[in-house]
């Protein structure tokens, strides 16, 4: 299968809303190594953010800076980033990335939910003045939270070309959707067994609750100068999607680091394939 148009290739699909759907997705995603003059140890993708779209990824969890040497309307005023910027920026490096990449016929039914997690430099105004600029460039292909109700089967026939959740995790959001919860552990630097143990204790997630949930499977590896843990093998065993009984049925979504040198896209795809025929 295409990894980059695993929903629309996923017809049965249709059955689910967004929030019941189990998808992949990266932590910290506008750190990714192609970028120049960032240190390693905020380094969490391989790739940038279209590319691991591209790659399958379907929920990007982005952190954004306010730059107030540029206007709203400039691309550099909004960029991503984790204790430095990366470099990337909202609008040219996801939004116009995306625009591009769902005018490919193949891709017109893909889903993607950019998690707006964290703000920083931002002032009484500024949500105004972001969401002003995202919804006058960007505005058509976004999927307001009053269609939350839709299946991806009436969101696809009734609405084509809304691709886009602002899942934007402040009040001042009009009609966007509320942030994704993030579950996390509280630690940087827990092992791989405290990790799983931690996620062990979480109940399944309610779907009646419609909300988007994502565990934050990701964390730092001291031994390693305190960089981005690569844990894809135990990311594997702990998510393979086998039946309806399966541990990743728990999760709705899945964050991790170094997103695509796991399995989780698959696993994924195949765990919402059950929940779709079970719905169906």
């Amino acid at each position: 299968m295409n990894k980059a148009c695993w929903m629309g290739s996923t017809p049965e699909l249709g059955s689910l809303r967004i929030h019941e759907l189990i998808l992949p997705g990266s932590h910290d995603s506008g750190m990714d190594t192609k970028v120049g003059g960032v240190i390693a140890q905020e380094l969490t993708q391989d790739v940038p953010c279209i590319d691991q779209v591209r790659g399958g990824i379907r929920v990007l969890d982005l952190r954004v800076r306010a730059y107030h040497e540029y206007t709203p309307d400039q691309a550099y005023r909004y960029q991503l980033f984790h204790m430095s910027s990366s470099g990337r920026n909202l609008f040219g490096d996801v939004l116009n990335q995306l625009k591009q990449f769902f005018k490919t016929p193949a891709n017109a039914k893909e889903i993607v939910i950019l998690d707006f997690h964290q703000f920083e430099r931002f002032g009484e105004k500024e949500h105004g003045w972001l969401r002003e600029a995202m919804n006058r460039h960007f505005g058509s292909m976004f999927i307001p939270k009053s269609l939350s109700h839709l299946t991806l089967d009436e969101l696809w026939s009734q609405h084509p070309g809304k691709n886009i959740v602002i899942a934007y995790n402040h009040q001042d959001r009009g009609d966007y959707w509320p942030g994704v919860r993030q579950v996390w552990i509280g630690e940087n630097t827990p092992s791989a067994a405290t990790l799983k143990a931690f996620m062990d204790k979480q109940p399944p997630v309610d779907d009646t609750k419609g909300e988007l949930s994502a565990i934050q499977c990701a964390k730092y590896n001291v031994a390693e100068l305190f960089r981005p843990d690569d844990f894809s093998d135990k990311i594997d065993e702990w998510f393979e999607s086998q039946d309806l009984n399966s541990y990743i049925q728990k999760f709705r979504i899945i964050n991790t680091d170094w997103s695509l040198r796991s399995r989780i896209v698959d696993n994924c795809i195949h765990a919402c394939q059950l929940r779709a025929r079970q719905a169906r």
